[in-house]
């Protein structure tokens, strides 16, 4: 077998491996239902999962320390509940938004969009990485109102996968965001996540 065969077949070997992987841990990943007085959706029963959590309709949090800033996966659900025509203006609405707000997320790069069926919806999703240096604030700490020195503030690379949908006249966007070095791994849960979304 010639190196070039062989390091081929090494990389399909890889691809298939973490193929593999992705989808066994996401079946092995336990959801809990939860309900809002306009939708329910299903998130990993292990995260820590709050309903009107600050201005969010809904935040989901994986395990972890809230202490220092450390960054955390997240899953949110939000909505402008202002008035919109059809998921489309909702989308591009919110991808305006988006671009408009990359002075605060560095090296904005859009990794991929489209459209796809859930649950009978039609759904926008929008993938992108970015570059964050700050301070992630999680329960406890929000409400400290210590003034933070912007010289300790930690760099980030991150990826948000959003899920846009559209009930009742408004947009609703599902937004999930992991480390870029996570995010591969994170992804099945996230889609796993957006296909149990149903408004009432």
């Amino acid at each position: 077998m010639t190196e070039k065969k062989s390091k081929t077949l090494i990389k399909f070997a890889f691809i298939g491996l973490l193929i593999f992987n992705f989808s066994f841990l996401s079946a092995q990943i336990k959801y809990k239902k939860i309900e809002t007085d306009k939708f329910s959706i299903e998130l990993p029963a292990t995260w820590t999962n709050d309903v009107n959590y600050m201005f969010f309709q809904l935040m989901s949090l994986a395990p972890g320390d809230t202490c220092c800033g450390d960054f955390r996966e997240f899953i949110t659900v939000s909505s402008d509940g202002q008035p919109k025509k059809n998921v489309d203006d909702f989308y591009q609405t919110e991808k305006k938004y988006i671009k408009e707000g990359a002075k605060d997320m560095h090296k904005l790069k859009v990794i991929d969009e489209g459209i796809m069926d859930l649950n009978g919806m039609k759904t926008n999703y929008l993938t992108y990485a970015f570059n964050y240096k700050g301070y992630f604030w999680y329960g406890r700490d929000y409400y400290t109102g210590i003034d933070l020195d912007e010289n300790t503030f930690k760099e980030f690379n991150l990826v948000e996968k959003d899920y846009f949908f559209y009930h009742n006249n408004k947009g609703y966007m599902l937004r999930c965001t992991a480390k870029d070095s996570n995010f591969k791994t994170f992804e099945p849960l996230f889609d796993t996540v957006a296909k149990s979304f149903r408004f009432k």
